[in-house]
């Protein structure tokens, strides 16, 4: 009798980050497409010198971000002291060369030529995402979306123009100024303002499986509603149409944010703002008894003033209203009356907790890029190489995860009894 296996196991993110740093470079080599990119580089190399051949040195890059190097030099030294390492990316140490490793200019040649096939990179991480689509089940339903800033170390704008910047220099790094609200203990709030000066990723990724979806590299100083935008247009048809949710914190929270999503039938699960100020604690719906808070909640108003929150009902595809009851009666709440604050999944409900809950799964994507592909603190100089190092790092974190994916299907095929 075959044994049957749901989809759903086919990927867990765990599953990598338990693996040694060589068998998460296996299963990114297994899972990558890049013989397109690789035969066009080969092409564009041409008569060169051949040292180190086109092949080995991509694999080299992509090792290098497995292996988590901040910078080049670290990496030739591992490369020197891990024969294992070498023999995987193709330097045979049988092969007579001048050195056992390619030395920092090489890398830094290969970086640079790299960045001219940017679209072809970027190609790559598209069939990632593609496999991701078709081989997992729910794959893209579930959707959070975040910006994050990517410092940049080098020293201030510079004042006056460069002509000729050379690659310490940083000139296309903008200035941004973010917020952060919080609650001290006895109850005050406070807001606190930090200047930053570097770059921003905005990513779109699978709450589910923790994998990007979608992503685009900025200034720092570029809107991040803007980029929503921006990548959702960038979407194809059959992802917008598979998406349900997309969560997003409350720096997002936007009327015209809210109407887009809707408009593609996607349910927008956002944090609120409160934009109403502290003197209006509440609202009245339309000429009811009925009123409602910044955040959402609804409550009746008795005949001795006393305001009583409503059970939620559920949602009303069809009238498209929430329903809340009082006292056994139904009462109908149109999202069109303050868009906002109603949304289809009601903010005061269980379910948009739930989902809401997700949205660290963005968070932790960003952790990763800081903390395994050392964007942290790194020494990437300008906005076409940032977004070169960036796609590079989002290849190998969906690469692995369909080298993880390809196996788990031939495991699954071993099983089945014919």
């Amino acid at each position: 009798m075959a044994k049957i296996i749901t989809q759903s196991t086919l990927f867990d993110h765990s599953e990598i980050d338990e693996l040694g740093d060589l068998e998460r470079l296996k299963l990114l080599f297994e899972g990558i497409e890049d013989e397109p990119l690789m035969i066009k580089l080969e092409n564009n190399r041409k008569y060169g010198r051949d040292d180190f051949p086109v092949r080995v040195m991509w694999n080299l890059i992509l090792a290098m971000k497995v292996f988590g190097h901040d910078s080049v030099n670290s990496f030739i030294r591992e490369c020197k002291r891990n024969s294992q390492l070498r023999y995987i990316c193709g330097l045979y140490d049988s092969i007579k060369r001048k050195n056992l490793v390619p030395p920092p200019r090489v890398f830094s040649r290969f970086l640079k030529t790299l960045g001219k096939f940017q679209n072809d990179v970027d190609e790559i991480f598209l069939k990632e995402t593609e496999f991701l689509y078709s081989n997992l089940e729910g794959f893209g339903e579930t959707v959070a979306g975040d910006g994050k800033i990517i410092n940049s170390y080098s020293k201030n704008k510079p004042k006056e123009p460069i002509d000729a910047p050379d690659c310490r220099s940083e000139v296309d790094a903008e200035y941004t100024i973010k917020e952060y609200h919080y609650t001290t203990q006895d109850g005050k709030k406070h807001t606190k303002k930090t200047t930053y000066y570097g770059f921003k990723v905005h990513i779109m990724c699978d709450v589910e499986t923790e994998l990007p979806i979608s992503f685009m590299v900025t200034k720092a100083n570029y809107s991040e509603r803007q980029a929503i935008y921006d990548l959702l247009k960038n979407m194809d048809d059959k992802q917008k149409d598979k998406m349900e949710y997309l969560l997003l914190d409350r720096g997002y929270d936007s009327t015209e944010m809210i109407q887009t999503l809707k408009g593609l039938k996607i349910n927008p699960i956002i944090d609120i703002r409160n934009m109403w100020g502290e003197k209006e604690a509440t609202k009245q719906y339309k000429k009811t008894d009925i009123v409602y808070n910044a955040k959402g909640e609804v409550f009746y108003v008795d005949k001795a003033g006393t305001e009583i929150k409503m059970k939620y009902e559920g949602y009303d595809k069809q009238k498209k209203c929430l329903r809340y009851s009082h006292e056994g009666k139904i009462h109908k709440i149109y999202i069109s009356y303050d868009e906002r604050i109603f949304l289809p999944v009601a903010r005061d409900s269980k379910k948009f907790k739930k989902i809401y809950k997700g949205r660290t799964s963005v968070e932790r994507i960003n952790g990763r890029l800081d903390r395994d592909h050392k964007f942290e603190k790194h020494f990437i100089r300008g906005l076409d190489k940032m977004r070169l190092m960036v796609t590079l790092s989002m290849i190998v974190m969906n690469g692995m995860a369909v080298g993880k994916i390809k196996n788990n299907i031939d495991s699954i095929r071993s099983l089945v009894a014919i």
